[in-house]
């Protein structure tokens, strides 16, 4: 059986994905790839993702933090009945 050995050099992308990595540490790899594009640079998506897997850079995602209960509280009643005439004198007819 014979199978297909691929000769890819992904020297440039590792090269790339480095020099990223060391300047920007906190992003992620949608940032990396969007300043590669911008750069000018046609690499594949997946190609690119690839490579960013291998060498393990991909950032723990950081959850949402649970927020407390919260203590529930009845209603306040109101001590009097509106007085609607009291906010006539905002209405202009």
């Amino acid at each position: 059986m014979w199978y297909f050995e691929s000769r890819r050099d992904d020297g440039e992308v590792i090269d790339k994905l480095n020099e990223l990595s060391e300047k920007y540490p906190t992003r992620g790899f949608d940032e990396y790839y969007g300043r590669i594009r911008n750069e000018g640079l046609k690499w594949n998506r997946k190609r690119v993702l690839r490579v960013y897997r291998l060498m393990n850079l991909n950032l723990r995602r950081k959850r949402k933090r649970k927020l407390p209960a919260r203590e529930k509280e009845s209603l306040s009643q109101p001590q009097e009945i509106n007085n609607p005439s009291r906010h006539n004198r905002f209405i202009s007819i």
